[in-house]
């Protein structure tokens, strides 16, 4: 029986990245109205959104078939995220920290 491979929990950061940017951005698309101080909320979580975004899109979903012999021959299938860096992915990224970076220059 082959040992299942495990994947570190840096390669799924990018959902964290998701998660966090959106719901950053609708606490600030709630609360903008009451301060000015939001604004700059608001365009940080839009960036960390996008960078989120442009990670999940540079981390395709690959398959991959591994085999295994020591008795007998086991084929397994498995699921794994490796960078593969595309301009989408990468003009998301640029635009998420340019955002980020506006955003902590307004807030701050």
């Amino acid at each position: 029986m082959a040992a299942k491979k495990s994947t570190p929990l840096t390669s799924y950061f990018f959902i964290l990245l998701l998660i966090s940017g959106g719901s950053l951005l609708v606490f600030s698309l709630f609360e903008g109205w009451q301060n000015e101080i939001f604004s700059g909320l608001r365009q940080i979580g839009l960036g960390i959104t996008l960078i989120g975004a442009g990670e999940w899109v540079n981390h395709p979903l690959q398959k991959s078939i591994t085999c295994a012999q020591k008795d007998d021959v086991v084929f397994e299938k498995f699921f794994h995220r490796q960078r593969n860096p595309s301009a989408l992915g990468n003009l998301l990224e640029i635009i998420g920290l340019i955002l980020t970076f506006t955003g902590l220059a307004e807030y701050i």
